[in-house]
């Protein structure tokens, strides 16, 4: 081989990385609304796999399917605002992946956002309001719903976050969410194989603040709920979670429920299995902690205060010592 093959060769080889890499990012296209198409909805119909759309400031009156993998986002810094033209999700994600929808402000609609049978979806920095039923749901899915506000979805029937049937699906993640005003409860799961709710203010809605139910798995850590009906956060339904570093307070009483289930700061409820360590509970109109009905709650380190009743009520159920939360100090 000639002596200067070698560094021929290394040339050409880093010559067919960079040109493939020029390549890659070429094929990622932004088609802009409404320079390149008049709506959103005809850019989505146009969008080739992992097209980023970007929309200028302005108001859209669409409701928008997506069922390819695809970006939407503003393209400066206006506000773009999305409202429904019937009663329907604003922004459905179905059959599909790797969607990411940031920076949006939706209103109204049956759901703000709506995701089903679709995964690795991106829900960022959007706000949500005023929906008919819920803000943002998820079903049959996964997604990571992260710094969005969600506020005031209508009642009677109105939620912030709903995550409901993933058992067969990879984790959904609800972080960093102001979540707010709403006639039910903020943040809400029903038959999720794991969800991690962290970091989240969730405050002044009609019932619950977060409620993990039926047969949930959940990481609950670090949120802040406050002034809520019902309960502050609620475990119910032989789910099992970890509740930890939490600061809940000022939970209301309401006659929509018997006296023993409203008012509690935190209540884990029927055959439902908690770990609960760190968390700081006051103001309190029934019990900081209640433990009913088959359930069993480990208990660590928890700061109980100014409740009307008892810190801890524990009925047909255990409360045992327990130790802190995997990452505690």
């Amino acid at each position: 081989m000639p002596a200067n093959a070698k560094p021929i060769a290394r040339l050409f080889a880093a010559l067919l990385v960079l040109a493939l890499a020029t390549t890659s990012t070429a094929l990622v296209l932004v088609i802009r609304v409404p320079e390149d198409y008049r709506s959103i909805g005809a850019a989505l119909a146009a969008a080739p796999a992992s097209a980023i759309i970007e929309i200028a400031a302005g108001t859209y009156v669409e409701s928008l399917v997506i069922n390819a993998p695809v970006s939407l986002r503003p393209a400066g810094s206006g506000e773009v605002l999305l409202a429904p033209e019937t009663d329907e999700p604003v922004i459905a994600v179905m059959d599909t992946e790797a969607v990411t929808i940031e920076g949006l402000s939706i209103t109204g609609g049956e759901y703000g956002i709506l995701v089903t049978r679709s995964q690795d979806v991106t829900i960022r920095d959007n706000i949500v309001s005023d929906s008919r039923l819920v803000g943002i749901k998820v079903r049959l899915g996964a997604a990571d719903i992260l710094d969005n506000t969600v506020f005031h979805a209508q009642p009677p029937y109105g939620m912030g976050i709903h995550v409901t049937n993933t058992t067969q699906w990879p984790t959904s993640r609800v972080i960093g969410n102001l979540v707010f005003g709403h006639t039910r409860s903020g943040i809400y799961t029903n038959m999720t194989g794991m969800i991690e709710v962290i970091d989240n203010v969730v405050t002044d809605n009609g019932q619950h603040g977060i409620a993990i139910t039926e047969m949930s798995h959940a990481d609950v850590f670090g949120n802040v709920v406050v002034d809520n009906t019902l309960t502050g956060i609620q475990l119910l339904d032989m789910s099992i979670a970890h509740i930890c570093d939490n600061i809940v307070s000022d939970t209301r009483g309401s006659s929509e429920a018997p006296q023993i289930r409203q008012g509690n700061g935190i209540i884990i409820d029927y055959h439902s299995e908690a770990t609960l360590s760190g968390n700081t509970i006051q103001g309190s109109a029934q019990h900081g902690v209640s433990i009913l009905f088959g359930s069993t709650a480990l208990l660590h380190e928890n700061s109980i205060e100014d409740s009307e009743a008892q810190s801890v009520y524990v009925d047909e159920s255990e409360a045992l010592e327990g130790s802190g939360c995997a990452g505690e100090e």
